[in-house]
C-alpha cells in the first residue's frame, strides 16, 4: 500500500482547480477518517478503501473490497459504465457534489475523482468530503439550490464546451447526468447536433442569446433550447447556460393540428371536386333538356306570331313578339349559365383563353375594357379549374359591385406556382367591414374563393380600399403536374 500511496502522491496537475490527491489523502489510507476509495478503471472493482469511507457507507472493509459500487448499492451500473468509458487521463480529475446514502440517511458530499496508475494499471481514486449540515450557504450555494429546484432543465458549459453543471430537472430528462460533469460536450455526446454545438460557440463568441433550438431527450420528449451568456465581473462571457423547456405537448398539438388541417384540405378538395362534377351534370342537363325546350318554344312563338300577322290580329302578334323577346333573353342567360357551370373553352383551350372570354363578357356587360395576359401552355385541369373559379368569383364581384371602367387579368408562372391577379379601377370597398357583415353575399364569395385556393395549397391576398379599386392576387402550386403542350 506504501507504493500505492507514493504513486498517488506523485500525481500532479488537474482540471478545474480541484486539489490533487496528495493534498486530499493523509499518510495512512486505511486508517484515515477521510472517505477514500480506489477502484480499478477496467471493471470498477474496489481494491482499497479508508476507514472514513467504510464509516460513510456503513459497510465493513471486507464486504466492500472485491465488489463494485453498484453491487454494494452505492452507485448504479450506468453511472459506473459511463465513468469507465470516460475515465480521466492520468493526472486529471473533476469535482462534483452528490448525495450519498449513509446509515444516518442521505448526506451531501463533495466528490473528487482522480485518474492514477498503480503498477501500470489505471485506477480511479475517489475522495469524498461530507458537507457539514450547518455549513453557511453563500450566494453560489443559494444559486445552486435555486437551479436544482427550478422546473426547467439547465446546463452550464465552459469555454471549451466542458459541462460545468446540471440541475435536477436535466437529470430527470436523462440526456445529461452528473457523471458528465467535467467532460467536453462532444466527448460525452459525439452524436450531438452540430446546431447545438454551433449555438454554444456563437454565444461565447458574440455574447448574444440563441433561442428556438429543438432537441429530443432520451425519454423521447421534445425540448426547446435557449442558450444565454453568463458574464463575469468584467462583462466577459465566462460560461454559457442552456435552458431546456419541455414542449412535447405543444409539438403533439401542432402535429395533431397539421394532421387535422391536412384532413380538412382533403375533405374540402373532395367537396370542390364533387362541386365540379355537379356543375358539369347541371350544365349537361341544361343543354340537353332546358335549352332545347326553350329553343322549341321560340320556334313555336315564331309560328304563332306569323299566324297572328296573317290573320290581322296585330295586338296578338305584338304580345307574342314581347313574349318571344323575354324567352330569347332567358335562353341567352341559360346559355351563359351553362358556360359558367362548365366552360368548354377552359377544357379545350386552357385557362388564358377561358379568362379572355369570361373577362370580355363581363366587361361588355358593365361597359368596361378588359385585358388578359398569361402563358400559352396548359396545366393540370384541376389547377386550371381552381384558378378559373377563383378568378370567376373575383370578376363576379367586379360585375356586381365595382362600377369599373377597366378590368385587367394577369397570369404568370413562377417557380412552380401559377400566380394570378384580377384588378379593376372601380369603387373598391372596406374589406374588414364587408367581412364583419354576417351573411353578406360579397363576404361569402370571398370566403369561398379563399377556401378554394387554400384547399389547393395556395394563398390569397386582397388589396382594396374605398375609391381605389380592388386587386385580388392568388397563387396555386403546379406540382401536381408539369405544364403540358
Amino acid at each position: 500500500m506504501g507504493a500505492a500511496l507514493a504513486t498517488v502522491r506523485d500525481v500532479n496537475g488537474r482540471d478545474g482547480g480541484t486539489r490533487p490527491p496528495s493534498a486530499a489523502l493523509p499518510g495512512d489510507l486505511s486508517e484515515t477518517a477521510q472517505a477514500v476509495a480506489i477502484a480499478r478503471a477496467s471493471d470498477a472493482v474496489m481494491v482499497e478503501v479508508s476507514d472514513g469511507f467504510c464509516a460513510l457507507v456503513g459497510r465493513p472493509r471486507a464486504e466492500i473490497l472485491g465488489n463494485t459500487a453498484d453491487q454494494l448499492g452505492i452507485s448504479d451500473r450506468a453511472r459506473l459504465d459511463w465513468l469507465i468509458d470516460h475515465f480521466p487521463e492520468r493526472g486529471r480529475s473533476h469535482r462534483q457534489r452528490r448525495v450519498f446514502e449513509t446509515p444516518e440517511g442521505p448526506r451531501l458530499a463533495e466528490l473528487d475523482i482522480h485518474g492514477i496508475e498503480l503498477a501500470g494499471e489505471r485506477m480511479i481514486v475517489s475522495v469524498i468530503t461530507p458537507v457539514p449540515a450547518d455549513e453557511p450557504h453563500g450566494d453560489v450555494e443559494v444559486l445552486a439550490a435555486v437551479l436544482d429546484a427550478a422546473p426547467l432543465g439547465m446546463v452550464l458549459f465552459g469555454p471549451d464546451l466542458r459541462i460545468v453543471r446540471v440541475n435536477r430537472a436535466v437529470e430527470r430528462i436523462g440526456t445529461i447526468r452528473p457523471e458528465h460533469l467535467g467532460v467536453r460536450l462532444l466527448d460525452a455526446f459525439p452524436q450531438v447536433s452540430p446546431e447545438i454545438v454551433a449555438a454554444v460557440t456563437e454565444v461565447f463568441a458574440g455574447g448574444d442569446p440563441v433561442m428556438g433550438l429543438e432537441s429530443t431527450g432520451v425519454d423521447g420528449r421534445a425540448y426547446l433550447l435557449t442558450m444565454f451568456p453568463v458574464r463575469n465581473a468584467v462583462d466577459q462571457v465566462e460560461q454559457v447556460g442552456c435552458l431546456f423547456l419541455d414542449v412535447s405537448d405543444r409539438v403533439s398539438a401542432e402535429r395533431a393540428l397539421a394532421v387535422s388541417e391536412q384532413r380538412r384540405r382533403e375533405i374540402l378538395a373532395t367537396m370542390l371536386q364533387a362541386e365540379e362534377v355537379e356543375r358539369s351534370r347541371i350544365a349537361t342537363e341544361l343543354h340537353d333538356d332546358t335549352v332545347q325546350v326553350m329553343a322549341a318554344s321560340l320556334m313555336a312563338l315564331d309560328r304563332a306570331a306569323l299566324v297572328a300577322a296573317k290573320a290581322g290580329v296585330e295586338r296578338l302578334a305584338s304580345a307574342l313578339g314581347v313574349a318571344r323577346g323575354t324567352l330569347e333573353e332567358a335562353t341567352e342567360r341559360t346559355r351563359r349559365l351553362m358556360f359558367e357551370l362548365r366552360p368548354a373553352v377552359l377544357h379545350d383551350h386552357g385557362i388564358v383563353a377561358a379568362m379572355r372570354l369570361l373577362a370580355g363578357q363581363i366587361a361588355q356587360e358593365v361597359g368596361a375594357t378588359s385585358e388578359v395576359t398569361g402563358p400559352g401552355g396548359r396545366y393540370d385541369l384541376a389547377v386550371e379549374e381552381v384558378v378559373y373559379r377563383s378568378a370567376q368569383e373575383a370578376l363576379a364581384n367586379v360585375r356586381k359591385h365595382a362600377r369599373a371602367s377597366s378590368i385587367v387579368v394577369r397570369i404568370v408562372e413562377h417557380d412552380g406556382v401559377l400566380e394570378s391577379e384580377v384588378a379593376d379601377d372601380g369603387c373598391g370597398f372596406d374589406l374588414d367591414e364587408v367581412r364583419a357583415r354576417p351573411g353578406a353575399a360579397l363576404h361569402m364569395g370571398l370566403d369561398s374563393m379563399v377556401e378554394r385556393v387554400r384547399a389547393a395549397g395556395g394563398e390569397v391576398t386582397i388589396d382594396t380600399e374605398p375609391g381605389a379599386g380592388t386587386r385580388v392576387r392568388f397563387a396555386v402550386p403546379t406540382e401536381l403536374s408539369s405544364p403540358r403542350a
